[in-house]
C-alpha cells in the first residue's frame, strides 16, 4: 500500500488537528500517557513539531513521566539505563553529567556535551566556565508528560553545545476544557540512612473557553546515607528539592495561540553521596557509607526560566517565536583538606592544615528563536528557516580558601591569598538555519539541513594563588568563531508501520578564550577552537505482530576531533593555572536498540540495550590519554528489562512493574594518569505496585531492591592520590505514594 511520507494539505492538517483534538479529549479518561505505545503510535516534539516517532530519522527515546512516578524513580541517575546510549554521572546530589553515546572527557568536563531544552525553552550554559556539564537541569517528573531524548549531534537543529544529543522535558500544558488538579504525598524509607518525604500539587483552571491556567509545586525532601565518623553525624547527604511552574496558553483564534510559563527550582544538600575508599581495591577506608571531613560540605542549585511561545499562520507559512530569559545560580563548598590541606602541611611544616573551597556560579541567559514552515509543488516539498540568537553572562568565583585547624575547627589565617579568583563571560551567538524535505517517492523521503552561526566572547579573569610564588595576574581575552553544521538523510517506510533510515549530521561546541595569561606556557595559546563530530547512523523502526511488539535499532559511528581539553600549567613563577586547549581525535562507534511486546491486555515487556565503544583515536598528551584509551566514565554495555501488568481485580485498576538496570564497568580517567582505576559494573532491580480507587491512587516502589552497592564516580581526594571519593548510589529505598486526583 502506498503512503504518502509528507504533511497533507494544510485543510486536510486543519481538520485531522481537530479531530485529534476531539478524540484526545473523549479518550483521557480511557487512555493512560504512561502506557507504553508501539513506535508508530508514539508522538514526540523532538524536531520541534508533533511527529510520529516512526516518521524521525533518527534515534529518539520517550519516557513516560507518569510510568517514572508510578516507579518511584525521579532523577535523571534513576532511569538512565533505560534509555540506550544514555549514561548519567551523578558527582553528589545536584551535580550531574549527562553523556549521550560516549561523547564525553569525564568528570573534568566543562562545556556540556548535551543540550537541554523544557519545551521550546534552551536551559543552562554552553559556555566553558560556568560548569555548565554539570548544572544539569534534572526535573522532578510530577509536572511533565514526558522525556525526549534524541540521541547523535544535533547542530543543524539545536546548534552549539548538542554533540552527544538532546534531552528534552515535555511538560503538562494547561486545559481549557476542565477544571480539575491532583495532590500526592508520599514518604520513603533509604537503607543505611534516613528518611525521605514528598508532596506535590498541580491546579488546572480554565479561564475561558480559550484560555486556561495551570500551577504545579514540588517540595520534596530526599534521605540522606552518608555517615561523617569525624564529625559524629549521620546522613549529612540530606537534600531538599523545591519548586513550582505556572503555565498560562491562549487560543487566539484558530490561527494564533500563545503559550507562557515560568518555572523555578531549588535545590540544597549539606554533604555529598560519596564514599571514602581505598585505590585501586575500592574498599571503603573506615566503613561502607561513611566519609570523613572536617567541615560541613554544601551544594545550592537554583534555576528560574520564563519562556513564551507564540505559534501561528501568516499566509502560506506557519511560524513559531520562542522567547526564554533563565538565571542559573550554584554554591559548592568542599572539603579539600586531605589534599590541599596535606600538601601546605607539608610545604609550610604547620600541622593540621584544614582547607575548604567555595565556589559560586551566576549565569543569567537571554534566547530567541524564530522559524517558519511550509510547503511546496503539491506538499512533496516542506522546507523550514529561522534564526536563533542567545546571549549569556556568566560569572564563576573562587573566594579565598577557608584554612582552619582540622584538629580543632578553629580558624587559621595563613596570610596567603589561596586561590582568590573571579571569572567572567559574556556570549553571543547569531545563527541562521534551514531544512527541506522532498518526497521522491510516497515511500522514500530525503532530508537537508544547514545551520551558519556566529558567536563571539569577551572573557575577564582577576586571578590569584599562593603555591609560595604567586603574583596577581588580571587578563582580558575575545574570541570569536564561525561554524556551519548540515544534516543529511533518507528514510524509507515499505509500510504504514516500518521504516529504515540513514543519517548523516555534524555538531560542534564553541571555543572561546583559554584563559591562560600570555607567557605562562611557551607556545600557549590565548583561544581554543571548537571542537567538532561528524556521525553516520543507519536505523530501523517497525511495529510487528500485528502491532503486538515494536522495535527501534541503530548503528552509529562518530567522528570526534579537537577535542576541547582543561588542562594545568603547572606550578609556574606567576602561579598555578587551568585553561583550555584543542587535543585529540576520538571515535564513538556502537549500537542500540528497544524492544516493547505487548504479549496479552495489560501486559507490557520492555527491554533496551546499547553497545558503546567510545575511545581516542590518536594520542593526547595533554590528558595523558594515548591512542586506543577508552574515555573516561564510558560504560560499553548498558541495558534494561522491565514488565508493567495491567489487572482488575474487585473492581479496581490495579498494577505491577519490575525493572532490572545494568550499567557496565567503566575507567575513570585516561591511561598514564596516575589515578586511573576501573569502575566496576552494578545492576539494580527496581519493583512497584499499585492500586486506583475512584480518583485515589496508592502505589507503593522499591528502588535498589537488592542494596547494590553501585559506584557511579571516582575521584582522588588525596594527596598524593590516597583516598579516594567513590559516588554511592541510593541504597535500597522502599517507598508509598498517596495521590488524590479531581
Amino acid at each position: 500500500m502506498a503512503i504518502h511520507t509528507l504533511r497533507p494539505t494544510r485543510r486536510a492538517t486543519a481538520t485531522a488537528a481537530a479531530l485529534l483534538c476531539a478524540l484526545t479529549a473523549q479518550a483521557q479518561t480511557a487512555a493512560r500517557d504512561d502506557e507504553d505505545k508501539s513506535v508508530e503510535k508514539v508522538i514526540v516534539t523532538a524536531q520541534k513539531r508533533e511527529q510520529a516517532a516512526i516518521d524521525v530519522p533518527a534515534s529518539v527515546s520517550t519516557i513516560s513521566a507518569d510510568r517514572l512516578s508510578r516507579s518511584g524513580l525521579v532523577r535523571l541517575e534513576d532511569y538512565a539505563a533505560q534509555v540506550p546510549g544514555m549514561t548519567v554521572t551523578a558527582l553528589s546530589r545536584g551535580s550531574t553529567s549527562v553523556v549521550l553515546r560516549g561523547i564525553s572527557t569525564g568528570i573534568s568536563q566543562a562545556t556540556p556535551s548535551t543540550a537541554y531544552y523544557i519545551d521550546e525553552a534552551p536551559i543552562g550554559s554552553i559556555t566553558a566556565y560556568a560548569t555548565g556539564s554539570t548544572l544539569t537541569p534534572d526535573l522532578d517528573p510530577y509536572d511533565l508528560r514526558r522525556i525526549e531524548v534524541l540521541k547523535g549531534p544535533q547542530g543543524t537543529m539545536y546548534g552549539a553545545g548538542a554533540v552527544g544529543g538532546l534531552l528534552r522535558y515535555v511538560t503538562s500544558p494547561p486545559d481549557t476544557d476542565r477544571f480539575g488538579g491532583s495532590i500526592s504525598l508520599g514518604g520513603n524509607k533509604v537503607a543505611h540512612g534516613g528518611d525521605g518525604y514528598e508532596a506535590r500539587a498541580a491546579l488546572n483552571i480554565p479561564l475561558s473557553a480559550k484560555s486556561a491556567l495551570r500551577v504545579s509545586l514540588l517540595d520534596r525532601t530526599e534521605a540522606g546515607y552518608i555517615d561523617d565518623p569525624k564529625r559524629k553525624l549521620e546522613d549529612v547527604n540530606k537534600a531538599t528539592n523545591r519548586g513550582g511552574r505556572i503555565a498560562w496558553s491562549w487560543n487566539i483564534d484558530p490561527d494564533w495561540s500563545v503559550q507562557a510559563w515560568a518555572l523555578t527550582q531549588h535545590f540544597h544538600t549539606t554533604g555529598i553521596g560519596s564514599e571514602d575508599v581505598n585505590g585501586p581495591s575500592l574498599t571503603p577506608v573506615t566503613k561502607p557509607l561513611e566519609r570523613s571531613v572536617s567541615i560541613e560540605e554544601s551544594q545550592d542549585r537554583k534555576i528560574d526560566v520564563v519562556n513564551a511561545t507564540v505559534r501561528g499562520r501568516l499566509g502560506q507559512f506557519s511560524v513559531v517565536s520562542s522567547t526564554t530569559y533563565q538565571t542559573v545560580k550554584g554554591e559548592t563548598n568542599v572539603d579539600v583538606s586531605s589534599s590541599l590541606g596535606t600538601l601546605f602541611s607539608a610545604v609550610l611544616k604547620i600541622p593540621n592544615i584544614g582547607m575548604q573551597t567555595q565556589q559560586f556560579i551566576d549565569t543569567k541567559r537571554w534566547s530567541q528563536e524564530l522559524r517558519a514552515r511550509s510547503s511546496a509543488m503539491g506538499d512533496k516539498l516542506e522546507y523550514e528557516a529561522g534564526l536563533f540568537w542567545t546571549k549569556e553572562d556568566s560569572t564563576n568565583s573562587l573566594p579565598p580558601l577557608n584554612t582552619f585547624n582540622t584538629a580543632t575547627g578553629a580558624a587559621m589565617p595563613l596570610g596567603l591569598p589561596i586561590a582568590n579568583a573571579m571569572l567572567g563571560t559574556n556570549y553571543k551567538e547569531y545563527s541562521l538555519f534551514g531544512n527541506a524535505t522532498y518526497a521522491v517517492t510516497p515511500q522514500l523521503d530525503l532530508l537537508g539541513g544547514i545551520r551558519v552561526s556566529s558567536d563571539t566572547q569577551h572573557y575577564i579573569q582577576d586571578y590569584k594563588l599562593a603555591l609560595l610564588t604567586s603574583v596577581p595576574v588580571q587578563l582580558s581575552q575575545d574570541a570569536s568563531n564561525h561554524k556551519t553544521t548540515y544534516l543529511l538523510s533518507a528514510r524509507y517506510k515499505p509500510s504504514a508501520d516500518t521504516a529504515y533510515y540513514a543519517r548523516i549530521a555534524t555538531g560542534y561546541r564553541a571555543g572561546g578564550p583559554s584563559a591562560l595569561p600570555p607567557g605562562v606556557v611557551a607556545g600557549g595559546l590565548q583561544t581554543f577552537q571548537p571542537d567538532t563530530l561528524t556521525s553516520y547512523e543507519l536505523g530501523f523502526k517497525s511495529a510487528l505482530m500485528g502491532g503486538k511488539a515494536s522495535v527501534e535499532a541503530a548503528l552509529f559511528t562518530t567522528d570526534w576531533k579537537d577535542i576541547q581539553i582543561q588542562t594545568s600549567s603547572g606550578v609556574t613563577p606567576k602561579g598555578q593555572f587551568n585553561y583550555f586547549v584543542n587535543g585529540g581525535r576520538a571515535k564513538s562507534s556502537g549500537a542500540e536498540g528497544t524492544l516493547l511486546v505487548f504479549p496479552m491486555a495489560g501486559l507490557t515487556l520492555r527491554a533496551t540495550a546499547a553497545y558503546t565503544d567510545s575511545h581516542l583515536t590518536e594520542d593526547a598528551p595533554v590528558v595523558k590519554g594515548v591512542n586506543g584509551d577508552r574515555m573516561p566514565f564510558v560504560p560499553k554495555v548498558t541495558g534494561s528489562l522491565a514488565a508493567d501488568y495491567r489487572f482488575v481485580v474487585s473492581g479496581l485498576q490495579s498494577w505491577v512493574g519490575a525493572s532490572v538496570n545494568h550499567i557496565g564497568e567503566r575507567q575513570s580517567n585516561f591511561s598514564k594518569q596516575a589515578n586511573v582505576l576501573t569502575v566496576p559494573a552494578y545492576s539494580t532491580v527496581n519493583l512497584n505496585a499499585g492500586v486506583e480507587m475512584n480518583k485515589v491512587r496508592v502505589t507503593v516502589y522499591a528502588k535498589n531492591l537488592t542494596d547494590e552497592r553501585g559506584i557511579n564516580f571516582i575521584n582522588s581526594v588525596g594527596f598524593p592520590l590516597n583516598p579516594y571519593t567513590a559516588g554511592i548510589i541510593q541504597p535500597r529505598t522502599l517507598g508509598v505514594d498517596l495521590a488524590y486526583r479531581f
